[in-house]
């Protein structure tokens, strides 16, 4: 009878402490009849011996099973660390209508899976940035392109989401622009901020504005970009040729004339947007310090 009233108050104490136990993100289970010893210790129960055991160990105590619950990546990483996060989409295409190109162009979102974290926001969010810009370039041509450019570059954007894992996605942003004009010479259309707040924050983490495209190709990227200055309209890719009209950032890819004639057309870049992570994503492994060791999440 003592020994089956032993059996119900071990079961009793391991139930307590399967629930209870936690060690930082670690909780202890054990099956067995639980001991502690007091000259090893200076806690005087089950559950503060074994945590005061795990602490001073950095392992699990023999004869336990530890298990590492998930940590939020929000209360673990910092500005610069990698994450592994793999758009849904395979395909996406974008209109003609909103490019001014002479056809509907296609993007494969999923080939950027490596971001970079460039903001934690306080409700726990974290803003990353991807690490190479697209494979394959759009193009933006003459006024359609130029009208519908930040717009464009807003749609391209969300392409990048992942509603497992994404908040909201958005583009390297310029203040006070309109994303779609109903004509070039708005002057809202021509609005702009240089650095922008997220080329500040790529480049505090990167240490530059530029990157290279996931292929190797040598493809500028988007920078969101949009003028009007002294009668001409232009908007800029950023990449390894740099221009004086962007200064350390960027390169100028298309212009024309007041009167909508083409003046110069380059313009092909790759994308490379930015996205939101939600705040309760979990952690499972990786420790975010290189690409080879991003962090993987759950």
């Amino acid at each position: 009878m003592k020994k089956r009233i032993k059996q119900i108050i071990g079961v009793i104490i391991g139930i307590i402490i399967g629930i209870s136990t936690t060690v930082g993100a670690t909780t202890i289970f054990n099956s067995k009849d639980i001991t502690y010893s007091s000259d090893k210790t200076s806690k005087t129960n089950v559950k503060d011996s074994l945590d005061e055991l795990y602490n001073k160990t950095g392992k699990c105590p023999e004869g336990q099973y530890c298990y590492t619950a998930p940590v939020a990546l929000s209360d673990k990483v910092e500005l610069g660390d990698y994450i592994r996060m793999t758009p849904t989409s395979t395909s996406y295409t974008i209109s003609k209508d909103l490019t001014g190109y002479t056809s509907d162009q296609t993007i494969n979102p999923s080939e950027l899976n490596i971001w970079r974290v460039i903001k934690k926001n306080e409700d726990g969010t974290v803003d990353a940035v991807s690490v190479y810009s697209s494979e394959d370039g759009i193009y933006f041509y003459g006024v359609v392109g130029y009208t519908n450019y930040i717009g464009a570059l807003k749609i391209l954007a969300s392409s990048y989401s992942n509603s497992k894992y994404v908040f909201k996605t958005r583009y390297i942003s310029y203040q006070g622009q309109e994303e779609h004009c109903k004509s070039y010479q708005e002057e809202d259309c021509q609005k702009y901020e240089f650095p922008s707040e997220d080329l500040s924050l790529i480049n505090k983490v990167f240490g530059t504005y530029l990157t290279n495209p996931k292929s190797g190709k040598n493809l500028r990227y988007w920078g969101g970009l949009r003028e009007g200055p002294l009668g001409q309209y232009w908007i800029a890719g950023i990449g390894n040729e740099i221009g004086s009209t962007c200064i350390e950032c960027g390169y100028l890819m298309l212009r024309f004339d007041d009167d909508g004639s083409l003046v110069e057309m380059n313009g092909l870049a790759s994308l490379r947007p930015i996205i939101t992570l939600k705040s309760d994503i979990k952690l499972k492994n990786g420790d975010g310090k290189s690409e080879s060791t991003a962090y993987e999440i759950e």
